[in-house]
């Protein structure tokens, strides 16, 4: 091996480690929200009301007069305060009705539109709103439904992948507040080619997001990529990443192993994700890759949130930090034939040892999250050369659904286990038959003595 981990290497990969779950602990914790009880308001009329947007309020905009200044002063009002608690979502969306059968109402319950985004444009915003808003524009997203109902939904910001002022045939979801049974705002650009669709939309609908879940596995399983756009790469782990993260662990639990080993295709070359230069996750974030190599950590991470217990559907998930060789690699200065790659997986393989010290071949098919950079508070190459202070490490980070424990073969093509329990087997018989003839030798000589004794001292043989 070109670099060899020594006792130095090793205290700093666990000081690494253990800066791992510090960041875990520091983005996921900011997103946990309060327990229901201490939240101040429990029904979505009640928070409507607090927050100055409910059906009244709301009035000029379900009137569906011309657009103006009144109605994009309400719209900013709206999506400024419509953000809520996980909590309170979480049970707004269990009472949420579809649009087919709620129907063009426009009161105080929250609608789910699905089906097919087939548009997308920005709505500039004029310089006060802006300034309200926090941000120049507005997405209005155009959505055609099963019934092919067509809905304008406004969001702060649609899926950034989704290409604006062009034809899409995306699916997606939204859990939406309604504002009018009738044609909205309509984006607007200097550019000729930027032109909003003529048909008029049936219905609008204000939304903190649209749920994206594009073709390919992730998708299929429920990964709502348009959660990614949270996550930044290249930082430690951050309350943007934490949706992505639970949402991404919740997908996996629907999948085995084997069906993402397939999608994958062979084991995944770990240099692009690790490359900066080449920013693979920007565009293949979601991807199903399969990292093949050596676990020398595998720690239970405990679920301490009662809601990200409910949608995870457990109570802790396993980190693996697994060594995945590679060809010879400069990293920070230093000459390096393997590389270190983050695996959150739900649960390991039966029996598998867990720890801090450990070294079991693994195979793991998962997702690609992020690059994830940690600190390096100590590392010696060699024994001898120590990395200097600040340094820091990018390694690549894959949620997956279980671990597959790649168990030593013996030359016979055996497991370890079984051929040691086949060798205590052959060794017993080998012992028993080693016995056995021992006892029939020991009986033979002792028939051959007692023959002796009943025969006379001394034959004298007849004379010639």
């Amino acid at each position: 091996m070109a670099a060899r981990r020594t006792a130095g290497e090793a205290s700093g990969v666990v000081a690494a480690a253990q800066a791992l779950c510090l960041g875990w602990a520091c983005a996921v914790a900011p997103a946990s929200p309060a327990p229901a009880a201490e939240d101040p308001v429990a029904t979505l009329r009640e928070f409507l009301t607090t927050k100055g947007i409910d059906a009244p309020a709301r009035a000029a905009l379900a009137a569906g007069a011309p657009w103006g200044d009144a109605e994009e002063e309400t719209l900013v009002r709206v999506l400024a305060r419509l953000p809520a608690p996980d909590t309170l979502v979480a049970a707004w969306r269990r009472e949420a009705e579809p649009l087919a059968e709620h129907g063009l109402i426009v009161d105080d319950r929250l609608v789910l539109v699905e089906g097919r985004a087939t548009f997308v444009a920005p709505l500039q915003l004029s310089a006060e709103a802006a300034v309200r808003a926090g941000r120049p524009a507005f997405d209005v997203v155009r959505i055609v439904d099963g019934g092919d109902v067509v809905i304008d939904v406004v969001v702060p910001q649609a899926p950034r992948k989704w290409a604006r002022w062009q034809p899409l045939d995306e699916p997606a979801t939204v859990l939406g507040l309604p504002l009018a049974a009738a044609a909205g705002p309509m984006p607007r650009d200097d550019a000729p080619d930027h032109r909003w669709p003529d048909a008029a939309a049936e219905f609008v609908v204000a939304a903190t997001d649209v749920a994206w879940r594009p073709a390919g596995l992730f998708g299929q399983l429920g990964m709502n990529f348009a959660l990614f756009d949270g996550v930044v790469d290249d930082r430690k782990l951050e309350a943007g990443d934490a949706a992505a993260f639970w949402a991404a662990l919740a997908a996996v639990r629907g999948v085995s192993p084997a069906e993402v080993a397939r999608a994958a295709g062979a084991a995944t070359d770990i240099v692009p994700l690790i490359d900066p230069q080449r920013d693979w996750f920007a565009m293949h974030r979601g991807a199903p890759v399969l990292i093949d190599g050596v676990a020398r950590r595998a720690t239970r991470i405990a679920i301490d949130d009662p809601l990200r217990r409910e949608q995870v559907a457990a109570d802790h998930y396993w980190e693996l930090e697994v060594f995945v060789d590679t060809p010879p690699l400069s990293v920070d200065g230093h000459v390096q034939d393997r590389y270190p790659v983050v695996c959150c997986v739900r649960e390991l393989p039966a029996g598998m040892p867990a720890g801090e010290t450990i070294s079991e071949r693994v195979r793991v098919p998962g997702f690609a999250f992020k690059r994830y950079r940690y600190p390096l508070s100590e590392v010696l190459v060699d024994g001898v050369q120590e990395l200097p202070a600040g340094t820091s490490r990018a390694v690549p980070l894959v949620v997956a659904p279980r671990a597959e424990w790649l168990v030593p073969q013996s030359p016979r093509g055996l497991s370890a286990g079984l051929f040691w329990v086949f060798s205590g087997i052959i060794a017993t018989v080998a012992a028993l038959l080693a016995a056995n003839g021992f006892a029939m030798a020991r009986d033979a000589r002792r028939s051959a003595r007692l023959r002796r004794d009943a025969l006379p001292e001394r034959i004298d043989l007849p004379s010639e």
